[in-house]
Parts: structure tokens; C-alpha cells; sequence
């Protein structure tokens, strides 16, 4: 077999909703692997051996073909081997999470409660769930409900991890209808526009992140789910109880209806009065709960991670650096689109259950004199871009200027400045090279979100004599073998660009630096995850740069400051963000507060206002956390 995925060669077979759709490859030892379709659209293998082919002589035609249903068959209606894990692509994953895997297969029917502690796995668990039910025709059409600030995180690992291309709305309620594998958050599904078009098509499987926004019954994320036609459901969260145990209830009525009969006799039985966090017969509600329910704790699965220590450093760019940023500032602000509305996965419809929040800000106008010399406002992924370039590098900032100034020539005179500072170490640079300095002896990951900084990062270390290693998304994956190979037996420093290393056994390194900063604090998170991870057997150091007084400084600020981000396990954040009012990803509201604010203090209190509303989601996480944690215990199996 030469050790051949089941997704090798057979990606334009054509697919069939009917059945599985065939091909055969011999094998060349006397039998054939068997390669098929199924009806969820995903590959699947057999291999059948010591059975010549029907063309060879002696070969039994009938026989051949009853030998390959019968593996077929034998292979779909078993689980003892999982169809999943063959075709991945970069997952680690853990035996906790494959006995979840099996348990559920086993033992649920399809409905399950999946409430792992933090960082124990719960989205890998639930996504190989997927693959498995999609492999052996069990599933085809699929819809996964996620905070919004989550969708974009789902999307590429569905897509780059389990090979699972998940289309999301464009705000067609046509949509649903329209595709088998659907992407949403929950709060555009459960706006007024697209209610009933998701809820009035059947689907197999339907999977919702962070359920805990689903414990109310008088709400619409409970009764979108409710209404949803699906045969099967998985509920996804770390926290089921966040206020009382009749939460509990509503959520497993989705998924098992009767299971702990009616409202008034669960309470009877199981809340004490007067008390409704207190369970009553406990012995007897962890039996009903384990029927629906699975919980892996880190005790049970003994995971126990090195401590974890994170400096961030403000430096104060002078002179030049300073005042190029301020006026690449100044010049967007003339440029600058309106700000979105909150919405959602981008839809003005979505009704978001905050009814206490407060209405959208009027968009600021375009600047007079930028429409009057006939300039269009950039879009919003170019000004995203421009000030994330802006509080990255010069040398990353001078060609995206360069480009505006095809029409505009203030932005010529930008990109100018910029190449000009591109030439000398920047202070960031400076004190990158001072850390690094004074850890000769470790191993350390530096972080950038461009590959031009990466690039103008290897050469500063080249001229300083610190040899490094560079892993970016540019690279084959033959050179990024090799700059992992070169990390772990000679250089001292890995760059690396977004996707860097993701998958890989880093946990040889003990020492992370982001240069930059995505405002997405998830992939922050999913950098610190690199190192700080099962099979890490060191103590972990995260240094995290900024220039002051940038936009970068202040996402830090706030995530950092308010949340203690960098003191957190890794997967709480996406549990703290999932409580934000207003539906939207956390850096198209970061782009917003800029678009907004007429001045810098402005600016600062839309920050100190999101900083509160942080700790705010904080605050019901930890309160959510500690009942789930007096109620379950660290022995829930």
C-alpha cells in the first residue's frame, strides 16, 4: 500500500447521494484496496487481500465482489476501527479524545452532551465525530452553530485539518437549502431573516458550540435549536450549569426530550429548595446525566501542563517610527469606510438577545477632502490590513503603501518614509534581539503575521550572528520539514509566519515571542498552544512586543490587562468571548472601535469600555465554571 491515505487518488470520483460511489486500486500482494464514496460524500477504504482479482486466473468474479461488500460492510457497521483518523492532516490528537469517539458511536445514538474541562478537546472530538458519521453514511447534510467570534476558527479547521469544506451564509436564506454543509453562528441563524429557512430544512447532524448560550427556554438560541429538523445533535461546553441546574435541564431537553421527564419533576427530584445550584440525589442525577453526557477532567485524563510565565514589553518607538505611524494613522482616517453594524457572520438582520445594549454609533463620513480630489474610501480589509502592517514592521507597511499610491499619491510619499525606516533595525527589532541575547541556551519561537516581517526579522539575526530557522505558508512541505529539523537540532530560534508549526511536536521549545500581534485572540491563543501542550515537560515564557501608543498596544492592553489573557488555560478565551453581546469576531470589532473614534481619546474609551465588557464575560465564565466544577467534580465519567 506504500501507506496511501483513503484521500489519495480519489478526489474526482464522482459522489453519489444514493450509495457510495467506487473505485478500485490493486494493491500489487494479491488482493485490492477498495476505495468508495460514501453517501456523506467522504472517502472510505477497504482492503482485501489473498483474493485473486477477477481478470487473473482462477479469479472468481462473484466471489471477489462478495469479499469486498462484505469487508465493506463489516468496516461500516463496526467501531472498533475508526474511519476518521485516516486522511488527516496535522491533528494530534489524544486517547481521552478517541475513547469519547468510540463511546459516542457506542452507546449514544447520535445525541450527546460533549463537557470536557477547558483545553481538553472538545472541538477535535466533536469534528472526528463528524468525519466519522459522514464516512460510514450516517450523515450527509451537517449544520455547526458557533459563536460568531468562533466561525472563522471552525472554518479553517474543519477545511485544513479534517479535509471538511463548510460553506457559510451569504445572507440568502436560499442558503440552507442550497448546501449539505453549513457553517453559521448562531446569532445570524436565529435572526429574524434566516429562522425559519434553517429550520424548515431537515439535516442529519446538527453541532453547537459553546451550548451553554442555549440553557434559556424563553430565548432563540434555545428555540432555533429546538425547531431545527435533525436527526442527530451534539452540544458542545465546558460550562453546561452557569446559574442553576434547570439550565442543565433545558439543555439536555434538546437533546433527549423526556430523559429527566418534566420541568417540575427534575426539580422535584433533583434541586434542593430554596437553592436551585444545589443538586439533590446526586448519585442518582450523575447516573441520569452520564446516559447523555460525556465530561473528560484533567485529573481523569492526567493532564497536568508546566507553569506558564508572559511578559509584554511597550516599546516607545522615537522620531521617525513614531511620527510615520501617526500619519499612515492620520491618512486612513481620511480613506476610512463606514463601520459595520454588529451583525453576525455579516448580516444586519441578526437579532442579537442584548436587548440592553446600546445602539450602533452613526458611521463617520468619509473625509471632504479625500472625496474632492476623487479618492474612494478603502475597503475594510485593506485599512485592516494597513494598520496591522502599520504596528508589524516599515518593511511590511512600505509595499501595501505602495500600492495605494497608484491612485494617491500621499500614500507614494507614505510608502517612501517607510522603506527608508525598513532599511534600520526598528525598536521592536532592537528589543527582540535584546531577548534573545539573553537566552542563548533555549529554544525560542518568534511569531509575525507577515511574511515580509518574517523575512526582514531572519536577516536582522543574520547580520546580528543568531542563526535561525524560518517556517512560513510560502514554504513546501519538504522546506518546512527541513527549518523544523534545523530548529530542533541546530538553531536556536524558529520564525514563523500564522501557520507555523501548527501540528508539529514543538514542545523541545521553550520560549515564545510574538513580534506582532494578531487581534484575533484566539490565534494568539492557538500560539501559545505550539509549546505550552500535552508532552511539554518545561516551564513555558511568553514575551509579547508592541509599539506603543498603536492600535496593536491597545488590543494588548485590554486582553491582557482586564483578562490576564497570557494566565488563562489555553481554550478559556474562546469560553470568555463567547459571552460578548453583539454577535460579532472580535477583530472586525476591534477595526470598528477605529473606524469610530473621531480622536485617539475616543479611541481610549471605546477601549476602556470594551475592556469592561471583557471582564464582564469573565466574570459569568468563572461563576458558570465554579458551580460546573462543585457539581460534576473531577470524577464525571
Amino acid at each position: 500500500m506504500g501507506g496511501k491515505s483513503g484521500l489519495d487518488g480519489i478526489h474526482n470520483a464522482p459522489s453519489s447521494r444514493k450509495g457510495p460511489s467506487v473505485s478500485t486500486v490493486v494493491d500489487g500482494a494479491g488482493g485490492a484496496e477498495f476505495r468508495f464514496r460514501t453517501p456523506g460524500g467522504i472517502p472510505g477504504r477497504v482492503l482485501v487481500r489473498n483474493l485473486p482479482m477477477p481478470s487473473a486466473a482462477g479469479g472468481d468474479p462473484t466471489g471477489w465482489a462478495l469479499r469486498i461488500e462484505h469487508a465493506r460492510l463489516k468496516l461500516l457497521r463496526g467501531f472498533d476501527e475508526l474511519l476518521c483518523l485516516d486522511g488527516l492532516r496535522d491533528v494530534e490528537h489524544f486517547p481521552h479524545q478517541i475513547e469519547t469517539v468510540r463511546r459516542v458511536l457506542r452507546y449514544f445514538r447520535g445525541r450527546v452532551l460533549l463537557a470536557d474541562e477547558v483545553g481538553l478537546g472538545k472541538t477535535i472530538e466533536a469534528c472526528l465525530l463528524l468525519r466519522e458519521y459522514l464516512l460510514r453514511g450516517l450523515a450527509r447534510r451537517a449544520l455547526i452553530l458557533v459563536p460568531a467570534p468562533l466561525v472563522s476558527q471552525w472554518r479553517e479547521e474543519l477545511a485544513g485539518k479534517f479535509g471538511l469544506a463548510f460553506e457559510t451564509p451569504d445572507g440568502d436564506p436560499a442558503f440552507w437549502g442550497a448546501h449539505d454543509r453549513a457553517l453559521s453562528s448562531l446569532a445570524l441563524a436565529k435572526s429574524h431573516r434566516h429562522f425559519g429557512a434553517v429550520s424548515a430544512v431537515p439535516w442529519d447532524l446538527v453541532i453547537v458550540d459553546e451550548a451553554h448560550h442555549c440553557k434559556n427556554r424563553a430565548t432563540l438560541n434555545w428555540k432555533l435549536v429546538n425547531a431545527l429538523q435533525r436527526r442527530h445533535l451534539f452540544l458542545l461546553t465546558a460550562t453546561p450549569v452557569q446559574n442553576d441546574l434547570v439550565e442543565m435541564y433545558n439543555l439536555l431537553t434538546l437533546l433527549e426530550p423526556g430523559h429527566l421527564k418534566t420541568e417540575a419533576d427534575f426539580k422535584r427530584n433533583y434541586v434542593t429548595r430554596g437553592n436551585p445550584r444545589d443538586p439533590r440525589n446526586r448519585e442518582k442525577l450523575r447516573e441520569l446525566l452520564g446516559a447523555v453526557m460525556i465530561r473528560n477532567t484533567r485529573s481523569l485524563v492526567n493532564v497536568n501542563l508546566p507553569p506558564r510565565y508572559a511578559q509584554t514589553f511597550r516599546v516607545a518607538a522615537a522620531g521617525e517610527e513614531a511620527a510615520l505611524y501617526r500619519d499612515v494613522e492620520e491618512y486612513l482616517r481620511r480613506r476610512r469606510p463606514a463601520p459595520a453594524h454588529p451583525a453576525g457572520n455579516g448580516d444586519s438582520g441578526a437579532g442579537s438577545e442584548a436587548e440592553g445594549a446600546e445602539p450602533v454609533s452613526e458611521p463617520l463620513s468619509p473625509d471632504v477632502s479625500a472625496l474632492a480630489a476623487g479618492l474612494e474610501p478603502l475597503s475594510r480589509i485593506r485599512v485592516n490590513h494597513l494598520l496591522m502592517a502599520a504596528g508589524s514592521h516599515p518593511a511590511t507597511l512600505a509595499p501595501m503603501l505602495a500600492r495605494a499610491a497608484e491612485d494617491d499619491p500621499a500614500a507614494g510619499a507614505l510608502a517612501g518614509r517607510a522603506r527608508a525606516l525598513a532599511a534600520r533595525p526598528s525598536a521592536k527589532e532592537e528589543k527582540l534581539l535584546s531577548l534573545l541575547r539573553g537566552r542563548p541556551d533555549g529554544k525560542t519561537l518568534v511569531f509575525a503575521c507577515f511574511t515580509e516581517t518574517l523575512l526582514r526579522l531572519e536577516a536582522c539575526l543574520g547580520e546580528s550572528g543568531i542563526p535561525c530557522a524560518v517556517f512560513s505558508g510560502r514554504q513546501t512541505a519538504a522546506e518546512k520539514d527541513g527549518a523544523v529539523r534545523r530548529f530542533r537540532e541546530s538553531a536556536p530560534v524558529l520564525l514563523c509566519s500564522e501557520s507555523g508549526g501548527e501540528g508539529r511536536n514543538l514542545q523541545f521549545a521553550d520560549t515564545l515571542v510574538n513580534f506582532d500581534l494578531p487581534w484575533n485572540p484566539m490565534r494568539i491563543e492557538q500560539r501559545i498552544g505550539r509549546i505550552h501542550r500535552i508532552g511539554q515537560a518545561r516551564e513555558v515564557f511568553v514575551f509579547n512586543l508592541c509599539a506603543a501608543g498603536t492600535l496593536e498596544a491597545r488590543v494588548l492592553s485590554v486582553l491582557d490587562d482586564k483578562i490576564r489573557m497570557f494566565e488563562l488555560v489555553v481554550g478559556e478565551v474562546g469560553g470568555i468571548l463567547g459571552n460578548l453581546d453583539g454577535g460579532e469576531e472580535f477583530e472586525s470589532l476591534v477595526l470598528d472601535l477605529w473606524l469610530k473614534a473621531g480622536s485617539s481619546a475616543d479611541l481610549d474609551r471605546a477601549f476602556d469600555d470594551l475592556g469592561e465588557r471583557l471582564l464582564g464575560a469573565q466574570r459569568e465564565y468563572l461563576d458558570a465554571k465554579k458551580l460546573d466544577d462543585a457539581l460534576f467534580g473531577d470524577d464525571f465519567e
